[in-house]
């Protein structure tokens, strides 16, 4: 019996190129997948925690009416460029270079580590007005 992958479609901006993410099969990961299945999400991506390391993640809150439950967090030390995390509370971790890291997380899914998937996260413009860049995420 074979089991099929859970996908989730994300762009970075408005207008952005589609890219897959294939999830994980766990409780956090299948809890996003429900969530983004009855409503898509258009997160801001946000670059004003003094930690972390702009050039190789981005990360993204997901609003606190959604109970995204966290599925065993493990000390993770290394990441891999597509690799995406949950962090506690409602945040979501992307990986867009390899890195050495020390953070509690849940891994949720992995992206193709593609250069135009690498592009489009860096590229990924400012929304006029808002300072701030986007991304959705949404059913295929």
């Amino acid at each position: 019996m074979e089991s099929k992958s859970t996908q989730l479609e994300v762009r970075f901006g408005d207008n952005g190129e589609a890219f897959m993410m294939t999830l994980l099969d766990n409780e956090t990961a299948a809890a996003i997948a429900r969530y983004v299945g009855t409503s898509d999400w258009r997160l801001p991506i946000y670059e004003r925690d003094a930690d972390a390391d702009y050039s190789v993640l981005q990360y993204y809150d997901i609003p606190s009416r959604y109970e995204i439950p966290s599925d065993h967090p493990e000390t993770v030390t290394e990441a891999k460029v597509g690799d995406v995390f949950y962090s506690d509370p409602n945040r979501i971790v992307l990986f867009y270079h390899d890195a050495e890291i020390s953070a509690e997380y849940t891994k949720i899914g992995t992206f193709d580590a593609t250069e135009e998937f690498i592009t489009a996260v860096e590229e990924n413009p400012v929304l006029e007005g808002w300072g701030n860049k986007i991304i959705q995420i949404s059913q295929p």
